[in-house]
């Protein structure tokens, strides 16, 4: 057994992005890995925090938040701090309250989010740093059954997703031929106590849930929940719809791909750095003749395996934790 394997400490209210890189590096005999996981934005046991810094050679704090600025003035001169930065952050304090001398590098998660909290906060670009989210692309990639035209929208809350525009799209194709449905998976707004005690939120909400129940193509509007199925749901999907406001990522449409499924993608503010731009829209009816398009062709096999090449070349969960190892390696 090694006995100079790096100490990492990985510290953050929210995982879920990380879980594949944690759980590469965790098989990596270079490395000894540790989870600091806070309770929220700036809620954390400080003591278990203190008890992490005291172990760690680096520490990776996932999201800029409560995290980084604690880490980032308590961290020791021996140390590595490494900070990985969503898009939620720019609407925050926390980003003006880090030490910036004692972080090594700040990880964007895009090439255009990686413009943004330049411009907004003015790092240093020499600390900056892009490596794309991760995808377990091998584990998506399973065969479709029966897909052609059933439409598919992970994560609906909050209002900023914009299920509207997704409705939008399937009410326009179903007009044109019924065999169309449109699955929507993940949580209920009613399951988020904060947002359902938004009023424009709510309000957001009840009026999607009305046109729903009624609206003749109610029934093909189907909401299959929460749950850690997404491999095997997509394989009843033919096209991801991302009809957001603004995402910083969008794991959804990559996840589709991955899965041979077919983004569909309404242009939000960086998603041409991120997806291939034959799959990026200016409007509604933008998305449904590229739909139609696709749907006309009788061979869709070549499309499939480019979308599914391209989340390999560019977001495979192996490729994006050798990035990171890489950098870890040589701090």
């Amino acid at each position: 057994m090694r006995e100079n394997k790096k100490k990492i400490v990985i510290a953050g209210h929210d995982l879920k992005f990380a879980k594949g890189i944690i759980s590469i590096l965790e098989k990596d005999e270079k490395f000894i890995i540790k989870t600091d996981k806070w309770r929220g934005h700036n809620v954390h046991d400080e003591a278990y925090s203190r008890e992490c810094l005291n172990w760690a050679d680096i520490v990776i704090c996932e999201w800029g938040l409560g995290n980084a600025v604690w880490y980032s003035n308590h961290k020791l001169p021996h140390q590595k701090l490494i900070v990985r930065m969503h898009a939620q952050e720019l609407k925050t304090i926390y980003p003006k309250q880090f030490r910036i001398e004692n972080i090594n590098k700040i990880i964007a998660i895009s090439p255009y989010i990686y413009e943004e909290f330049y411009r907004v906060f003015k790092f240093p670009r020499e600390k900056m740093l892009m490596i794309y989210n991760s995808i377990d692309t091998k584990v998506m990639n399973r065969e479709k059954k029966d897909s052609d035209f059933n439409l598919g929208f992970i994560g609906m809350c909050p209002k900023l997703k914009r299920l509207d525009l997704a409705i939008d799209i399937f009410e326009k194709l179903w007009t044109l031929d019924k065999r169309y449905k449109l699955y929507i998976k993940g949580k209920h707004p009613q399951e988020y106590p904060w947002l359902w005690n938004n009023e424009n939120e709510r309000e957001f909400f009840e009026n999607v849930f009305k046109r729903i129940s009624e609206a003749e193509w109610g029934y093909s509007v189907i909401f299959d929940g929460f749950g850690n199925d997404i491999p095997e749901w997509l394989q009843k999907i033919n096209f991801v719809l991302s009809t957001s406001d603004s995402e910083s990522f969008h794991l959804a449409p990559g996840e589709g791909m991955a899965s041979g499924a077919f983004p569909i993608i309404l242009n939000w503010d960086g998603s041409n750095t991120i997806y291939p731009s034959e799959y990026i829209h200016q409007n509604v009816n933008d998305c449904v003749k590229k739909i139609l398009e696709i749907n006309s062709k009788n061979e869709k096999q070549d499309l499939r395996e480019k979308i599914v090449n391209y989340t390999k070349e560019n977001f495979d969960v192996n490729k994006i934790a050798a990035q990171l190892k890489n950098l870890l390696e040589n701090l």
